[in-house]
């Protein structure tokens, strides 16, 4: 039994071996497949293109370690591992292994395809000056880039602090020459009270907010009306009363994107319950844990929409500002509250219906309500410029990047030295690289067989194999992109596009079917269903 590297041990920030598996390696194979210091490891395979070819340099990290046919290995000779390196990561950034790659599905960079890609060969002493340089650049492009990550992590801790003080009273507090609200309660030795003192029988942590005395505490039931939306279903998807809906795809935190819209069948008296109003606010009902009840108000944005049920709506009562009621929704969701009340399917996180409506609701006079939100608007929507525009600065950093890697591989980076060996002479006095020789038995060639033990997500929680669960949680029916992503699989992990296209495999055909253009629109069911 010998360990090996897969494609999922190859990260972009070099090798991962917190998780190598292992299998039985003969000698012969080991002779083969064995690695050494130096070696160029690069993923022959993913479900994205543009993570095919991702490369790192092996180091000898594990004394005897061989690798899997996901992955191929670049031994240099010629050339140096460091240098290899930039005209891989050029070549992966500028699309060169992308638009080699072939595959349905999965997209395989095939060793032969890639050995026959052109390499940029300077002299050996230039190739070292290049990636010192190379490896500076970068290294200064990694720093800006941390502390730009750093400062969007402190934005996102103000928007916390920003509504953490909107429903605990401390935005926009009550002038002391205002007449006291209609509905003030008891005095307090403190001036505070809890605002959650009424529902004792609610066991959140991190529900200890204060706030001000004159406010009301009551449950969400109390202060608006709560709806879980239609299910989705087959036998909604004709009929002669088609309307639009929104669904989870469609609610973000604060906006509603409309960029994809459905539509199903409602009937009018289905019409009178789910139909949404201007100022409703929804809910997701069922997403990842830190994200499970990101809310949005609707405004109208899909004139005569509907609403599926994997959202909650919250249509604000008298004395109740749609506004407000979004901030305190916001705060929950940030503050943790609603990951702390969900109940976890698998890996997806239901807010529920009866948890939700039990939530306390913190209740300040009509007149402060909107002095909070118009505070706390002006406050949100200044620290959202900045967020933008933190967020524009980091989404050029890969063109930085491949700027970069190209002109190391153009020869731009540095001045040519005509004292250099020139890298024909080089290869005269080399010569050819030696090839591994090796007698395999062909039922043993670990390029032709993948073991039978699946690979892992490493450091992220493991999505669910069990598609047709997460199919009939959501009504039966999805398009693929949208299971992929209830199922918990993360797109920008290519280890879990290889785990979904396994278990999608599997379960093709038994548990579940793929129904429409599976080309252009594929949407999957259950098998059983009607």
């Amino acid at each position: 039994m010998t360990r090996y590297v897969r494609a999922a041990n190859i990260t972009p920030a070099g090798m991962n071996l917190s998780d190598l598996l292992e299998m039985n390696f003969t000698p012969a194979e080991r002779e083969v497949f064995g690695l050494k210091a130096g070696d160029v490891l690069l993923t022959e395979a993913s479900g994205s293109a543009s993570q095919v070819g991702r490369s790192a340099i092996w180091r000898g990290e594990v004394e005897l370690c061989c690798f899997q046919n996901t992955v191929i290995r670049f031994r240099p000779h010629l050339t140096t591992s460091e240098y290899a390196l930039v005209v891989f990561r050029h070549y992966a950034a500028a699309g060169v292994f992308a638009d080699v790659a072939r595959g349905v599905g999965i997209q395989h960079l095939g060793g032969s395809r890639f050995a026959e890609i052109p390499y940029p060969l300077p002299p050996l002493a230039e190739q070292k000056r290049i990636t010192e340089i190379a490896d500076i650049r970068l290294a200064e492009i990694r720093e800006a880039e941390a502390r730009l990550r750093s400062a969007l992590d402190h934005l996102n801790e103000q928007v916390r602090e920003i509504l953490a003080t909107a429903v605990a009273g401390e935005l926009a507090p009550r002038s002391p020459q205002a007449p006291e609200p209609n509905h003030t309660r008891g005095s307090s030795r403190s001036g505070q009270i809890n605002l959650f003192e009424e529902t004792p029988n609610l066991d959140v942590p991190g529900l200890s907010a204060t706030v001000p005395e004159r406010w009301l505490r009551r449950r969400v039931d109390q202060v608006g009306e709560v709806t879980l939306g239609r299910q989705r279903a087959p036998k909604h998807e004709r009929g002669r009363n088609m309307r639009p809906y929104l669904r989870v795809a469609n609610v973000y935190e604060d906006r509603i994107d409309t960029s994809d819209i459905l539509r199903m069948n409602f009937e009018p008296e289905e019409v009178a319950v789910y139909e949404l109003q201007d100022g409703d606010v929804l809910l997701n009902e069922g997403q990842s844990p830190e994200l499970v009840g990101r809310p949005a108000i609707y405004r109208g944005e899909v004139p005569g929409a509907c609403f599926q049920n994997t959202l909650i709506r919250f249509r604000a009562g008298d004395g109740i500002e749609p506004e407000y009621a979004l901030l305190v929704f916001r705060h929950y969701m940030h503050s943790g509250v609603f990951r702390e009340i969900a109940r976890w399917s698998t890996n997806i996180a239901h807010l529920g219906l009866e948890r939700f409506r039990a939530l306390p609701f913190p209740i300040p006079p009509h007149d402060e309500q909107q002095r909070i939100v118009a505070e706390a608007r002006r406050r949100l929507d200044a620290t959202a410029g900045q967020i933008r525009a933190v967020q524009a600065s980091l989404a050029r950093f890969p063109e930085f990047e491949l700027e970069l890697l190209a002109a190391a591989v153009a020869g731009e980076l540095t001045p040519q030295d005509p004292h250099d060996e020139p890298s024909s002479e080089l290869l005269q006095r080399l010569g050819p690289p030696r090839k591994t020789q090796a007698t395999l038995a062909p039922s043993s060639r670990r390029g032709d067989t993948m073991p039978k033990r699946r690979p892992r997500p490493t450091q992220q929680a493991e999505p669910t194999p069990d598609l047709a669960l997460v199919l009939k949680e959501n009504g039966g029916s999805l398009p693929l992109p949208e299971l992929f992503a209830q199922a918990g699989y993360n797109r920008d992990l290519p280890e879990h596009v290889e785990l979904f296209y396994l278990a999608l495999r599997d379960a093709l055909g038994g548990t579940i079917r793929l129904t429409g253009d599976a080309a252009e629109n594929a949407k999957l069911e259950v098998a059983d269903a009607a």
